[in-house]
């Protein structure tokens, strides 16, 4: 009987053959080895993309831990990274971003640590290597360790998690229940959030994974999308927010600053005040307050 791998590698992709290429390459070049890779592709089947997709993946992959799955019809990041959850062995999973890559030793560094940890430790996080659009490179290192709830209810404190640094354990993915396929944005956040109400986080501190700005092909965020997006992780976390008036009023704030980026200029003022009768001294209402007056978050 074939024994499984100790770990799954979730790669959603989506008319990006070339990048999809250089991420799997990344996965394959890992320095440690018991592993499978699930490219799941959102392409329908026929489409331009998915045929080049499949056609990369045979020729210059040709490796028994590749397995290649195609959705009949689009179905989203989300659904994409649940197919791959769902079909993976391992016990452990990580995502790969179709455009973003891996640092060698990531596997090895984060599989030792999660197989030295209690149980209740789920996720081990890494830091990244930020690449801008200048060519500037930035190394970027994990700051949230521990039961970290509260610190991602405020975005504050350093960096979140982020999906290409992370390695799960499935048990946790599945006593959580996946991505929420129902929300239009941040369903990442949201998955961070549930993780954290069951799990410590824990990381390897050092810049294990590649996040290009650089490559020219990444894609932007549907400034609507991403307001519902807030809108309905805020009625999802509310209960978590109501009892602490300050971290309401920090995601109220970053609500506001998503309704102005898709024009919604008068609902971004209602959550603002909002926010300010939370907390009235708030630092950052002066910040966001002018950047709402003068549209400064158009565009970013």
């Amino acid at each position: 009987m074939q024994k499984s791998p100790r770990v799954s590698i979730v790669i959603p992709t989506y008319r990006r053959p070339q990048l999809m290429g250089r991420a799997l390459k990344s996965v394959l070049d890992q320095t440690y080895g018991d592993f499978e890779v699930i490219v799941v592709d959102d392409n329908a089947r026929g489409e331009s993309a998915q045929t080049e997709t499949a056609r990369l993946i045979a020729e210059r992959f040709n490796d028994p831990r590749v397995r290649y799955i195609v959705n009949e019809a689009s179905q989203g990041a989300g659904r994409a990274r649940n197919i791959g959850i769902e079909k993976a062995k391992g016990e452990y999973v990580a995502f790969l971003d179709d455009d973003e890559d891996w640092e060698a030793e990531k596997l090895s560094k984060q599989v030792a640590a999660l197989d030295a940890a209690d149980p209740e430790v789920g996720v081990i996080d890494t830091g990244f290597y930020d690449w801008k659009k200048n060519g500037r490179v930035k190394p970027v290192m994990p700051k949230m360790q521990g039961w970290i709830l509260h610190r991602l209810l405020q975005k504050t404190g350093g960096r979140a998690p982020k999906l290409s640094t992370m390695l799960c354990r499935r048990s946790a993915l599945f006593e959580v229940g996946l991505f929420d396929t129902a929300l239009s944005a941040r369903e990442d956040y949201d998955l961070y959030i549930r993780l954290a109400r069951h799990y410590r986080f824990e990381s390897v501190k050092e810049p294990l994974s590649n996040k290009r700005a650089n490559v020219g092909a990444r894609k932007s965020g549907n400034f609507n999308n991403r307001a519902k997006g807030f809108e309905q992780v805020y009625r999802k976390i509310e209960p978590d927010l109501k009892p602490n008036p300050r971290c309401n009023a920090i995601y109220l704030l970053k609500f506001a600053a998503a309704l102005s980026m898709a024009n919604r200029h008068a609902e971004a003022r209602g959550k603002y005040f909002q926010a300010f009768r939370l907390w009235h001294w708030n630092p950052r209402l002066l910040t966001y307050g002018f950047k709402l007056l003068h549209g400064r978050f158009i565009g970013r």
